[in-house]
Formats: structure tokens, sequence, C-alpha cells
């Protein structure tokens, strides 16, 4: 008992320190990004063209709200810093903290956001609650601009938040610290992006120095906070902060259409400038309502997906497509993201979406490695095969993950020349984010490995039932046999002695008559036939008493002891033997095989004292113990020596009936000291009830 509550109280222990270190709030902390390793498993993105480039995090999109997720629900006072460099005008990039109930859209989590914004060249900080509020905004000196690197601090102790923002490599750093009374005291982090996209390095999370604690404790509530309503088309912009000047306008030839570049000379490339919305940057794919195109790039430009472009550049056109080189990108403005087209792969299959934004459905047949080590998708829908690559190594590490024979909806940059198909697919679809692969339906469970897992259990299950089936049949066998052995000793206690005793007097009898010449005593012949016939009624007394001990209430109608004592009364007849009987303990229900095997040595015992030893006192005694029962049969007659090498029936028997109920026997006797056999069995305590159910339907069905 002591061992299980002692085990009981480790687990609870263990159970309690697990939770309390799952639920710490400095559990996993310090934190340091893996993009340097080109991994960002452990991020979740909400929208957004997240992919990792050199060592840092990127979001293409111009889309509002676009947000990337890591880190525990349980983290409380702690700080998060990144650099941050913004890829377009009209919006802003920052940090998360203390965010939870993250979904897509924009403003929607709970938590902090704090970012440089290009609107109106300042700081900002604020509250997110599926809505905004803004804590007033502090203009940054040198203002900003994208292209350029800015280090973003943002820390929380309590209710006081805190947030600073300096363009590296200037002196131009700039505060805001306030406290909000009604505060979120825990979450993760989190990057995100409002219209303008944005690149993020050496993001690290780590917990506040007491310095940096005593700083924002200090913090007061704000006189005066911004609501801003979430479906709003732009942000709030400053009066005092002129709008940047607007570029001169360049002089360009006629726009083309895309599609038209395929039918430009190919002897020499000719320019051309076409416009058109960028739908992946690297490498850079621009569409236009005809088409899409590949552009090379002279200088390396700060783009995002979305963004209308004009391009202008030598056209190398070849079979189908062409491609854009040497080329200049002027952006024009931001636009929303140009959402797919929705084909087939027949249809993508002809080369008519080549370098366009599509998407398509097809089921996953097989993974592949690339040569430079990335995942390739090689997929069906219906009869048509075709390729899905991965345009990053994040990518690459979500398509690993899925499973062959799902069904698979993709969108990315429909492709169709050699580079990409190796001549083996008509198409391939070059996929920029780990969000334009959604599984629509899992694999079928009725796969070749499942069978072969469901065959190995049931062949498994099988030979559990078969292993049970046997052990079942061996131990009906061995209670057959058992049951066989018991009624052999059963006979040879009561019917074969009695027998034995009957033919004993009529060979007497045949001996006397047929041996006599001379008149036979009448008297003597009617002796021996009354000793016969008493035999005979004693054997048939044995046999009935057998047959009723068969019944599982021939010994519980009035106990064992009782039984017991009416036993020795009818052996020791009218012999001046004094019977004892006594019951030490709580007399108790027991296991009827148990019961059984007493009683047969009981009686087995008081008919040996009986007829050869003759005693002058005959004690039966039951002890019972919490766990087992003892039976103790004493007398005071001769005795005699035991020997433990008989072959008989007699104590050899004895000592079997004892053993099978997982008892003992011990036999202490020795010449004119009497006799002392004691038997013990075990009879647990924690059966009782259920014996004594059974016992009770066994004797109602009998009845």
């Amino acid at each position: 008992m002591k061992k299980t509550w002692f085990f009981i109280a480790v687990s609870m222990a263990a159970v309690a320190a697990a939770l309390l270190f799952w639920r710490s709030p400095w559990r996993g902390l310090p934190y340091q990004d893996s993009f340097a390793a080109g991994k960002m498993s452990e991020w979740k993105p909400y929208a957004g063209n997240w992919s990792v480039q050199n060592g840092e995090i990127r979001n293409d999109s111009n889309e509002r709200g676009a947000k990337l997720i890591t880190g525990s629900l349980f983290w409380r006072d702690y700080s998060v810093e990144a650099d941050i460099e913004l890829l377009g005008d009209g919006g802003d990039a920052g940090l998360m903290i203390r965010a939870s109930d993250t979904e897509r859209g924009v403003d929607s989590y709970d938590g902090y956001y704090a970012g440089v914004r290009t609107t109106d060249q300042a700081l900002v900080l604020g509250r997110a609650e599926h809505g905004w509020i803004e804590f007033p905004p502090v203009k940054m000196p040198g203002g900003v601009k994208p292209g350029r690197w800015y280090h973003l601090k943002l820390g929380a102790f309590g209710c006081s938040i805190s947030a600073s923002a300096q363009e590296i490599g200037a002196n131009n750093a700039q505060t805001i610290t306030a406290h909000d009374p009604n505060c979120f005291r825990s979450g993760k982090i989190g990057l995100r992006s409002m219209v303008a996209g944005g690149v993020w390095r050496n993001v690290r999370a780590e917990r506040l120095t007491s310095a940096e604690a005593a700083v924002l404790t200090s913090a007061k509530y704000p006189v005066q906070m911004a609501v801003y309503p979430t479906n709003q088309g732009t942000l709030p912009t400053s009066e005092n902060v002129p709008a940047p000047a607007a570029e001169a306008p360049h002089e360009s030839g006629p726009v083309v259409p895309i599609q038209n570049l395929r039918l430009f000379p190919v002897l020499e490339p000719t320019d051309a400038v076409v416009r058109g919305t960028v739908i992946l940057t690297d490498p850079l794919y621009v569409q236009d309502s005809s088409g899409g195109v590949e552009v090379e790039m002279q200088t390396r430009a700060l783009l995002r997906i979305g963004d209308e472009v004009e391009v202008e550049g030598d056209v190398y056109p070849h079979g189908l497509t062409a491609t854009i080189r040497n080329a200049m990108v002027r952006p024009l403005g931001g636009m929303a993201p140009k959402p797919p087209l929705s084909v087939t792969a027949d249809q993508a299959a002809t080369g008519a979406y080549h370098a366009m934004f599509i998407e398509v459905e097809g089921t996953l047949q097989n993974k592949a490695a690339t040569a430079d080590g990335l995942t390739m998708l090689e997929l069906r829908d219906g009869q048509q095969v075709f390729r899905a690559l991965p345009a990053s190594m994040a990518v690459s590490s979500s398509l690993k993950k899925l499973k062959n024979n799902s069904l698979l909806r993709l969108r990315g940059v429909c492709l169709v020349n050699a580079a990409y198909t190796q001549n083996a697919v008509p198409f391939a679809l070059l996929v920029s984010s780990s969000e334009d692969v959604k599984v629509l339906v899992g694999p079928p469970w009725w796969s070749a490995e499942h069978l072969l897992a469901l065959a190995i259990l049931m062949l498994a299950l099988g030979y559990f039932v078969h292993f049970l089936y046997s052990r079942a049949e061996q131990w009906r066998l061995r209670a057959v046999i058992d049951e066989r052995e018991r009624l052999a000793h059963e006979i040879h206690d009561t019917l074969a002695q009695s027998f034995a005793g009957i033919g004993f007097q009529l060979r007497a009898i045949r001996n006397r008559v047929s041996r006599s010449t001379a008149p036979l005593d009448n008297s003597t012949l009617l002796e021996e036939l009354n000793r016969a016939s008493e035999l005979v009624r004693h054997s048939h007394d044995e046999a009935r008493r057998s047959i009723t001990t068969l019944r599982p209430d021939a010994t519980e109608a009035g106990g064992l002891i009782a039984a017991l004592e009416q036993i020795a009364r009818q052996m020791v007849g009218r012999h001046p033997v004094r019977i004892e009987t006594s019951v030490e303990g709580e007399a108790r229900l027991i296991p009827l095989r148990v019961l059984d095997c007493l009683f047969r040595i009981g009686q087995e015992s008081i008919a040996n004292a009986v007829q050869h030893g003759h005693p002058g006192k005959l004690s039966i005694r039951a002890i019972y113990l919490p766990a087992q029962i003892t039976l103790v049969i004493e007398d005071d007659g001769s005795g005699f020596v035991p020997r433990h090498d008989s072959d008989g029936f007699g104590l050899a028997g004895m000592r079997r009936r004892a053993e099978s109920i997982g008892g003992s026997l011990k036999i202490e006797t020795a010449p004119g000291q009497g006799t002392r056999i004691v038997v013990e069995a075990p009879a647990p305590p924690e059966k009782h009830r259920l014996l004594r159910i059974a016992y009770d339907e066994e004797k109602h069905v009998s009845n």
C-alpha cells in the first residue's frame, strides 16, 4: 500500500512539474531565429508571401496585415528585436509582442505591434484586439524610407509597453513608452507588414533586464489614443510631413502586350516595353492581362508581389515563351496581389499560361530531391502529369511534409521551358509560399502500407485468439483430469474399501459352505451375512455421501467444521471417542474447490484416525486468517511412522489434494504420541463477494 501511494505521489508530482514547465513564462527564452540556416519551420504564416533568402525572412506581398508568428502563449515580460527593411512606400513593417488568438486578416489578433511607417515617417505603437488602437506616434528624425535598415525593439513589463527604433548607421533613435491599464499579459512574438512588405533579420527575444523593467514601470498612460477602423483604406498621414516629391516622368516606347513578345525576331534581341504586375520576385516574373514573362534585371530593385511595374529591356523569344534581359524596372504603384487563374492540368500543358500565376489541382504521386537539395513534387490530374518546384528552402521544408496520394490545390507560376520541366513533364509550377499549397483531401486509408499493417495486425490478433483458445482447452483438459483424479481418490477412500470388505465377507461365506461336510451352523452364517449386509449399507451411505458432496452446498449448508463433525460422529459410532470442534477467526465463504479439498482431506484424516489410531479424543479445528484458512485434525491415538515414498492413495493423495489448491500438508506423528495433520490453503478475502454472488446464483438455479 505504501508503494502504491508513493507511486501515485511521484506520478502527480511529475505531471505537475511537466505542466509548470509547459506553462512557464521563460520556456524557450532566449530565442534566436534560424533564418541564417535557411529554416523557418517554427514560424506560422497568416497571409503574405514569406520566404527565407540569404539569411533573411522576406515578405514580398503587399497584403494588408500579413503576419508570421512563433513563440509561446505563456511568455510574459520580455522583449523582441530585429533589423527591418521596408520594400515599398505607403505602409509599415514591424514586430508583434504578446500576440494571441491570431487569424488571417487586418489586425485579426490580440496583442501589441510596433513598426516604422512611410506614410507619416514615424515610429508607431498600438494595440490590436481584432481592431486597432494606436498610441500617439513619434516622427523619426531621419524619416522612414524603403531600402534602409532599421533596428526595432519592442518590450513589455506588466502593463507597460515600450518601442524604440533607429536607422542602422545613423544617429536618429526614437522611443515610445506607454501604459495600458487593460493590457494583454502574455503571448507570442510575430513579424507583420502592412501594404509595404518587408525584410527581417536577426530576430531574437529575451527576458527583460532589471534596468529595462524599471524604465517600463515608470511609463504613464497616454493622454490621447487614436482609434482606427480595420477596414480603413489608407493610414493617417501627418500634415507636418511633406509628401515625397514625384519622380520626373520617364519617356519610353510604346507598351507591348506580353503575349506578343514571342512574335519578336529571334536572330537579334529587340528592345520592348511592357507593363504588368509582379507575381514572383525571385526570379522576377511579371504578368499582364495577355500573359506573363520572366525578367532579368540589370540591378536589384525593391519589389513586392502585387507591385505594378514598367519593364524595358531586350526580348529573347524561344518557342512559345520569351524572356526580357538587361531590363530596367520602374515601379508604378502598389496594388493588391493578382489572383491566380484557375485552370486544369490539361489547359496548363498547352503552354498558353506560361509565366502566369495559376491555380491547379492534382494528386501527389511522389516526392523527389532536386540537384540543389530541394523537395520536388510529382502530381497527376487525370492523365496529365506535372511537377511543383519550391522557390525557397522554407517552401521545400513544407512540401516535404505532404503525404503521397493527397489531393492538393497549388498556386504558382506556370513554366513550360526545359530548365524547369527537364523535358519529363509538359509544365512545372514554381511555388513561392507554403500557403500556396492546400491539402484538399488526405491520402486514402487503403494504401499498401496500411493494408500490410492491417494484415499483420489481423495475424497477430488471430495468433492471440488461437493462443487464448489453446490455453482455455488446456485449462479445460486440466480440470477434467483433476476431476477424474479427485473421483479416483473419492472411490478409493469410500467405495473401493467398502467393496473390498464385502468381497472378503462373501468369500468367507463361500469357503465355509464349499469346504464344510458337516451340517452348517446357521447362526454363524447369519452373522457373516449380517456383516456383509452392513458393509453393503455402509457402501451405499458412502456413495450417497460422495454424490452429495459433489454439490456445492454439501459443505456450505452447515460449514466445513459442521460437515467434518458429522462425518466423524458417523465413523466413531458407539466407540468412546470424544470429538471436539472449534473455529478461530471470522468464518467466511471460501472458494468451492478449496472447500471440497479441505473436506476430503479432513474426511480421510478422520477415517485414518478412527480405523488405525484408536484415539480417545479427536480434535477438528479451523483457523481463518486474512488470506488463508488452516485446517487442523489432531488425535491422541497410537500414531505411526510416516513414509513419504508411499505409492498408494492415502497420505500421498492428501498431499496432492493440498497442492492442487496451492496449499500445503504437514503431518506430525510418532508411535504412541498421536497424530496431528495441518492443512494450509489460500483464501483471498477480495473474492468473497463474488463467490457469494456466484454461489447464490448457482443455488437459485439448482432450486
